[in-house]
């Protein structure tokens, strides 16, 4: 029976939203001037989304929760691209010449902090990116969700079986004549007569 919260067809609404919301995730990270992380850093985060939607995909997914799935898969998404892209924290006061021993361990943290690197605070632009993109990913996906699961109950859906059409065989009017007796019938039966008494014989003899 075809089931949309398991097997293959459960693997393929996990895998069309993990993919949907990073592919969209990385367009607004990039259209709001955020670096590109490298191949493997996508993958891996691609690896974290599905195993998020495998579990979310259980049941289906309305508005509710997708704003939530992909509003959390948006800022993930975005936290990850600023780690491998390179984000660093806010610079100190005095340029962090007197505080050299933090340069290391803040860059352990950030990633590499280097060059023309992403401010790790979300900045407007950025936040309006990404909100556009996680409306437009749940519009997409609810709306291929319903699909799917309108599909699947119109599959399994019992045949409805038609009786066969039968010639109508009316019941013919029984004449009076020929109805039935009533239960109880009186039945007279004369008795049976004996021979004629001596005294009328004596009589027609004389």
């Amino acid at each position: 029976m075809l089931t949309p919260s398991s097997g293959a067809v459960g693997l393929g609404r996990a895998l069309l939203w993990a993919s949907v919301v990073l592919g969209l995730a990385l367009t607004a990270h990039s259209e709001a001037g955020g670096h590109v992380p490298p191949v493997a850093a996508i993958a891996l985060l691609g690896a974290l989304l599905l195993a998020v939607a495998a579990g979310a995909v259980r049941r289906q997914i309305r508005w509710p929760g997708g704003l939530a799935l992909a509003g959390l898969g948006q800022l993930g998404a975005h936290q990850a691209f600023s780690w491998f892209a390179g984000a660093c924290p806010s610079p100190l006061p005095d340029g962090g010449a007197a505080h050299g021993h933090l340069t290391a361990p803040a860059a352990g943290v950030y990633g590499s902090c280097a060059g023309a690197a992403e401010p790790a605070v979300l900045a407007p632009e950025m936040l309006a990116w990404h909100v556009l993109a996680t409306v437009v990913a749940v519009a997409l996906l609810v709306g291929v969700e319903r699909g799917v699961w309108l599909l699947a109950s119109w599959l399994v859906r019992p045949l409805a079986v038609e009786p066969l059409w039968l010639p109508v065989v009316r019941r013919a009017l029984v004449p009076a004549a020929l109805r039935a007796l009533p239960g109880r019938v009186d039945v007279h039966v004369a008795p049976e007569r004996g021979p004629p008494s001596s005294a009328l014989v004596m009589r027609l003899a004389a």
